[in-house]
This record gives C-alpha cells, structure tokens and sequence, in this order.
C-alpha cells in the first residue's frame, strides 16, 4: 500500500478554503466600507488586510493591494506599518509558489525590523524564511533560520511562544529522514507551549508521530494514535478532520489483515466524505475498498471498486500519482481474475501514468534548482549592490569634502579668476569621473544580467566538460581582444549551435546516432578552431550502418576525443591527424577514434589514473552501465608505439539493444 493513500498532512496547520471563503468575502466587503473613513495609519493596515484576505481568491488583486500599502506607509512615514506590508508581501509570495520573490520581499523586511529593533517581526521573518528554504528542498538553510528564530526568543528573552519552529523543525528532520530528531523537536513544542489550548497541540503531534508510525510499518501504534485523533475531531466536531482519520484507521486495520474493521470505519469515512463533499477524499476511499476487496478475493467486487475509484479521479482530475496507483490496482484484480486484455490495458495506462509522473517529478526538480539558482545569485546581487552603493557614498562624500576645500582655497585667493578656473576643472573632472563609474557601473549590470540569462538555461546533467565550455569562451575573449571579429563569431556561431544541440537533447538519456555525430562534428570542428587548425581530422561512416534507426548514449565518447587532442595531439610537434569512424557490426556500433600523437607511457595503457578527470569518471560509470547489455570488453586502448606507428586507438563497442 502505498503512502499516497494515507492521508496526512506533515504540516503544522490545516487551510480550509472552502470553509473561510465565505466569511472572507464578508470581512472584505466590511474592509472596503471603512476605507471610506479612514486615516493614514489606519488606511495602510485595512489595505494590508485586505491583501491577505485576496490571497486565495486573487493573487494579483492581493500582491497590488499589499504594494500600496507599503506604497503609502513610506509617504506618509509609518515604519510598521511599511514592516508589517513588506512581511505580508513576503509570506504571500511563498504561499503562491514564487519562492525567489518571497525571500527577496522577507530580506527587506528583516533587514528594517532589524533597523528598527522590530525582534517581534525578525522572529516571524525568521520562521517564515525556514519554511521557504524546505520547501525549494534547502534543508539546510531552512534548518538554520529555525534554529535562529528558536536562539533570538532565548537569548532576548522575548515574550514570544517558540513552539512553532519546533513543530517545523519536527516536520524537517522528518523529511531529511531523522526520525528521532523529528520526535525530540515534537516533545520540545509540546513542553515549551504556553498557549490557551495545549490539547489542540497534543494532537497535531499525536498526527505527525502517527505519520512516523505508519512510514516504520508500526501499524498497531500508529492505529491507537488514530483512535485517540478521532475521539478528539468527534468532540470537537471537525467533520473534515474525522473523516480523514476514519479512513487512515481503515487503512491500518486493512494492513494488519483485520478487514471487517477495516471495511467499518472505510465506510464511515465514505458516509462523511459524500456527506460533507469531500470530493477528494472520495477516490482515496475507493481505493481502499477496491484494496481490501482484492484481498479477501472478491474480485468482481474489487473491480466495482476499482472502477468507481478512476471515474472519480477523473471528475477531479487526479494527479499521475493517484492515477498510476489506481489503474496498478486494476491491473492486479483483473489479472487475479483472468481478464487479461482488460489487464493489459490497465497495465498500458499504469505505464502511461508512470512515465507521465516521472517527467513532472523531473520538471519539479529542475524548478526547484532554478528556484535554489535564482535566490542565490538575487543574494548575490543584493550585496553587490550594498558594496557599490556604500562605494558610491563614499566617492560621493569625498567629493563633497573636495568641493568644500576648493571653496575654501577660492575665498582665500580673493574669488580670482585662476581659482574660479581650477575650480571649474576640479569640478567638470569630478563628475566626469562619476559619470564614467556609473557607465561602468551600467555595463557590468548588463552584463551580470545576460550572464544569469545564460545561467538560467544550463541543463540538469552536465552534458559537456565545463573546462571546454570555459576555453571555449576564453577562446572567443582572446579573439575579440585581438579584433578578429571574424574568427569570433565564427567560433560563437558553432558553440551556440553545439549548446544548443546539446541543451535541446538534454532531456533524453539517448539520441539517435546520426545526432550524436553531428554534435561531434561540431565538437571537433569548435577544437580545431580553438587550436588554429594545427591538426587535420576525418570522420568516416560506414555505409552499411543505419545513423538514423539506432540510439546512442548522448556525447559517451566526446571526453574520449577530448583526450586524443589535448593530451595526444597538443604536445607533438609536426603533423598532427585525428580519425573518427563509426562500423556496423551484427551486435554493436564500433567507433574508433585513432591519433597521431604522442601516445600513452605503456605502464599505464590499460590502467585507471590514480585521479581521473571528472568527465572520464562520468563516461566510467555509463561505460559500466552498458555492459549488462554486452558480455564483451566495451572499451579497448591500444598504444600505436607498439606497432611502428605513434598515437593512440580507442575502440568503443556501443550495443545496439
């Protein structure tokens, strides 16, 4: 049983939007009456609130609603109230995805509150800024602020309750796998809690340790926790909340074979899901009974089940993990009960669903590195930006002080004409200085700006060596400093095309090989440019081999090239040649890239280096990751010094399966 179908969530509170949209919108209208009437302070905090209030209704509506608040609390002078809309802004950014805006807007904020003394504020910064962190997947840095938030209320000994960052450390340490942290930072909130209603705190820990329980397969603690969270939601009447829990107790009475409990409280947690519309509750529930019917091999039953729980996944749609889940059951019961074409289908569709999770996993992945890289280089640019400006005002005050010394120097020689002149001279060279660092200034931002354009679209896999890529560009530096604009867009207009052969494949382990050496071409040609030319190269295809039908590993065997020109070629002197061919045998593609140069010492032909260049330790490992398709030796290098000749051969056998 999967994880997806216990519904928990590992988070200190519950958003019910359905429940507060109604008041919101009645706290909104009764907002904009008194707008009418009030003053400056007072119209900065209703602007403020209202923004809060449109956060899950508008985002937009909400973020401009908040910009004017802040907007005017800075006319008009209201420090906390400009704080207050800075933190709002923050807070609102991370609710809605936009991690890098969030940080950005919290970073302002804390750096006033902390001009101002705010410690209240620098707290909730603190915490809000944890959570930001885990959730772009930086446990680390989200680790620190909460440690902050919990050492500031220590130290200032502040009249703040510090139970919410234990609960978020809990949850933390939970997600980074450290399970006894996680219960340690549970029982510390627990202990240090001073608020008016500890049972409530009781059993969101009571939830979260379950959660633990259940993920260490300790079905029958986990259960008792269950139990005693729905005496709670049952008293408190939190339909929402019990009806989650009826279902996790069925899910734990089905694991631990006990079905006729596990069918009661499933269906108690159906009755109040349909009851409540509980719509996304409905389809897990399904599951569970479609589950248990396969168990007890009631499998038209089961079927029934099964069917029931994809047709309300799609009235919802459902995300791939629920619908790989769901058609993977499906597949199973009608497998057991021998109608295998509707299996199959089942089996397409889990396959499908699977693939299809797998690319928004990946997607996921990557906008959480983009998200990491963005707040990195804003931090980045933000205290570039403090330097310069704290260089500015002191260019500035110096000038200042220059001034006043030629005034000085002025009245002392009677305002003379010579004095006026210097004067003069002194002042136009000054801002001609001041000019020419903000121009500089101007340049280095764009070019910081176009450097983050061309960061932001770095693949995933580090697809080709970063020391080819940084000769590459000292490659064109030197050419542009040289004035060869010619042999500089020569070179930069096969680079582009090489990255960008190279950025469009990223996303396929494999490409076909007719790809592959067409990057290689281009790869080598950007070499010998690089080189001036001093080697001459030839690529050979065979003619019987189909470039378009098979699929290679993409760039496998660049770095070996790489090597056969710098470490081959570069230092012979004389005539220097390199072959790359490409055979079709009955099993393999055989590529052979063969040089002229000065070979390799015969003590370590054959041999690992001792310390193996990053490249070659990737190539390795995919090396090794081709042979479970091959029983023969893939890679072969061979010193032509033993045969009369100079250089070097390398034989790659690429399997075709």
């Amino acid at each position: 049983m999967s994880m997806s179908r216990l519904h928990l969530c590992h988070t200190l509170f519950l958003f019910l939007f359905l429940n507060i949209c109604f008041s919101q919108t009645k706290e909104i209208d009764s907002l904009q009456n008194l707008m009418k009437t009030a003053n400056d302070t007072t119209r900065v905090n209703l602007l403020r609130r209202q923004g809060e209030l449109f956060r899950n209704q508008n985002k937009e509506k909400a973020l401009e609603l908040l910009k004017e608040s802040v907007g005017k609390a800075k006319q008009i002078g209201f420090i906390k109230g400009e704080i207050n809309g800075l933190y709002s802004l923050g807070t609102t950014h991370g609710m809605t995805g936009s991690y890098a805006e969030s940080l950005d807007y919290l970073n302002r904020c804390l750096i006033l509150a902390k001009e101002n003394q705010d410690f209240k504020r620098i707290n909730f910064i603190y915490n809000s800024m944890g959570i930001v962190y885990k959730r772009i997947g930086d446990y680390p840095t989200s680790h620190s602020y909460y440690l902050k938030c919990i050492k500031l209320v220590d130290s200032l000994q502040l009249d703040q309750d510090i139970w919410s960052p234990y609960m978020n450390l809990g949850v933390l340490y939970d997600l980074m796998g450290e399970q006894d942290k996680a219960i340690e930072s549970y029982e510390k909130a627990l202990e240090v809690y001073k608020g008016p209603d500890p049972e409530f705190l009781e059993n969101k820990v009571l939830a979260n340790l379950a959660v633990i329980d259940y993920s260490n397969e300790n079905y029958k603690v986990a259960l008792d926790k269950f139990l005693k969270l729905s005496a709670y939601h049952l008293k408190q009447h939190n339909n929402i909340d019990l009806c989650t829990n009826y279902s996790n107790i069925g899910i734990s009475y089905l694991h631990m074979g006990q079905w006729k409990l596990a069918e009661e409280y499933l269906q108690k947690s159906l009755v109040l899901a349909e009851q409540i519309s509980l719509k996304q509750r409905i389809p897990i529930i399904y599951h569970n009974f479609a589950d248990l019917r396969f168990r007890q091999k009631r499998y038209q039953q089961a079927i029934d089940y099964s069917n029931k729980n994809i047709e309300a996944l799609k009235a919802i749609m459902g995300g791939y993990e629920q619908q790989k889940e769901a058609h993977e059951l499906a597949y199973k019961i009608y497998e057991k009960n021998g109608q295998l074409p509707k299996a199959i289908h089942h089996l397409n569709q889990t396959m499908i669903y699977k693939d299809s999770l797998l690319n928004e996993t990946k997607v996921r992945e990557i906008q959480n590195l983009q998200v990491q890289h963005d707040v990195y280089f804003k931090d980045k640019e933000i205290r570039e930006n403090e330097l310069e400006l704290a260089l500015l005002n002191t260019k500035v005050e110096l000038n200042e002080k220059r001034m006043i010394y030629l005034g000085i120097i002025a009245i002392l020689l009677l305002l003379s004409a010579s004095s006026l002149y210097f004067r003069y001279r002194s002042k136009q060279r000054s801002n001609a200085l001041l000019r020419e660092k903000n121009t500089l200034i101007s340049e280095q931002k764009g070019v910081i700006e176009k450097m983050n354009v061309e960061l932001e679209k770095r693949m995933l896999r580090a697809q080709m060596n970063p020391h080819f890529i940084f000769n590459s560009l000292s490659s064109i530096q030197h050419l542009i400093n040289s004035n060869d604009r010619k042999g500089a867009l020569s070179y930069l207009s096969k680079f582009s095309k090489l990255l960008r052969q190279v950025l469009e494949s990223s996303i396929n382990i494999s490409l076909p090989l007719k790809d592959e050496i067409e990057l290689l071409k281009i790869y080598v040609e950007l070499e010998a440019l690089r080189f001036d030319n001093s080697f001459r190269y030839t690529f050979e295809i065979d003619k019987n081999l189909d470039t378009y039908k098979y699929e290679v590993p993409m760039l496998l065997v660049q770095p070996y090239i790489e090597n056969a020109i710098i470490h081959g070629l570069m230092p012979k002197e004389g005539k220097k040649e390199l072959s790359i061919s490409f055979h079709d045998t009955k099993e393999n593609i055989v590529c052979i890239i063969e040089d002229n140069g000065v070979g390799i010492p015969s003590k370590t032909v054959g041999k690992k280096l001792d310390r193996p260049s990053r490249g070659m330790s990737i190539i390795t490992k995919r090396i090794e990751a081709l042979r479970k398709f091959s029983d023969q030796e893939l890679i072969t290098i061979e010193n032509l010094k033993d045969e009369g000749a100079t250089g070097t051969r390398v034989t790659i056998l690429i399997p075709k399966n």
